[in-house]
């Protein structure tokens, strides 16, 4: 069974192999912290949450949408940095917006796991960069 640990621990090893940076933020203290921190090459940092999906939602804990959500207000602005959750089901990463409940149907995917998780989250950002440009 993939647990919560080998999806980010994929997601770093990937990151760093194709020149992105990748940080797991461990605390168990810091109630509400993100779980990474992600810059594609040439692009804004990401703030992301990762989840394991059971069924067909997922989403934040009350406090790591709190967080999430002030990352929006202050840091979305023109895109520098961009708040993400991620889930992740049978091999196949969905990228969302943060908010309380995501439908996996709703999310950006490339429905494959032959595309590395950084070219994912590259096609992620193209595919909504136009709402932070003016």
């Amino acid at each position: 069974m993939t647990t919560e640990a080998d999806v980010k621990r994929e997601i770093v090893k990937s990151m760093t192999s194709d020149k992105g940076y990748a940080r797991r933020l461990e605390d168990q203290y810091g109630v509400g912290i993100f779980d990474l921190i992600l810059i594609p090459f040439g692009l804004p940092v990401f703030m992301a949450e990762v989840k394991i999906i059971k069924g067909d939602f997922f989403g934040p804990t009350p406090r790591q949408a709190i967080e999430l959500q002030r990352i929006q207000d202050v840091g979305a602005f023109k895109g520098h940095v961009i708040p993400l959750m991620i889930g992740w089901r049978d091999g196949i990463y969905y990228f969302h917006s943060p908010k309380m409940k995501i439908d996996r149907r709703e999310c950006f995917s490339v429905t494959t796991t032959d595309l590395p998780f950084y070219k994912q989250i590259v096609l992620y950002y193209y595919s909504i960069r136009s709402k932070y440009e003016s």
